[in-house]
């Protein structure tokens, strides 16, 4: 059955959404310019998910999640909510009702990691790839463990237990296809998620053209359902 997810456009405007869980045929995406229209567009066609923004007009986040919850005919549907970095955000999210509460700026492959767990929809790249990580430090290189998700041509997301910043530069190496794949690239974004736990995105830095193809045969090879963990 289709899945029919209303997003709103300050998100969407935000993020890129081609070539993502969001333009699968068996997901409908529909955009939204208020929390009056969200309300509207749920009530006419029941969402299965709806991704909001706290500070969205008119009404604003925080009343749009209780008029929904409060309405038996609308309260089953999950809610994604984008917010600022800040507890008084945050507090209000879960104060709230919503599912997941994201911080700006957007980190978008937990968008879609979020989006994923609450459609129940596998994400397209949900393999886990094992990597060996330097750390380019100022005194000395340090290396370090960790696991790649949603790997791409442009970037990856990562978790490792040490804390990176942003900026830092890795020399990362795995293995896709039986090849030892290794790249140079920074981190781009850090995303603590509400359980304290640490994701990166990382950017790659001047891809050679034979990686470059290995990783986008590797994603093609995956197919359009992805690979289970």
């Amino acid at each position: 059955m289709k899945k029919t997810i209303i997003i709103a456009k300050s998100i969407q405007s935000e993020i890129d959404i081609s070539n993502t869980l969001f333009s699968r045929g068996g997901v409908s995406v529909i955009a939204a310019a208020s929390c009056e229209e969200i309300l509207h567009l749920h009530r006419s066609d029941k969402a299965d998910l709806i991704i909001a923004d706290l500070r969205l007009p008119v009404m604003g986040g925080v009343r749009l999640v209780s008029s929904i919850r409060s309405d038996p005919s609308l309260k089953d549907v999950s809610i994604v909510m984008v917010c600022d970095a800040s507890e008084p955000a945050l507090n209000e999210c879960r104060q709230a009702g919503v599912n997941a509460a994201l911080t700006r700026p957007l980190d978008a492959s937990s968008l879609f990691s979020t989006v994923s767990q609450m459609l129940m929809v596998q994400q397209r790249m949900a393999v886990r790839i094992p990597l060996r990580i330097t750390v380019q430090g100022v005194d000395a290189p340090s290396t370090l463990i960790g696991i790649s998700r949603d790997i791409s041509a442009s970037g990856m997301r990562l978790e490792s237990g040490r804390i990176l910043q942003p900026g830092e530069r890795l020399e990362c190496c795995f293995t896709l296809n039986s090849r030892v794949v290794t790249v140079s690239c920074v981190v781009a974004r850090v995303h603590q998620s509400l359980e304290g736990g640490f994701q990166y995105g990382v950017k790659f830095l001047n891809l050679d053209a034979k990686t470059f193809i290995l990783i986008e045969h590797f994603v093609k090879s995956c197919g359009p359902q992805g690979l289970p963990e």
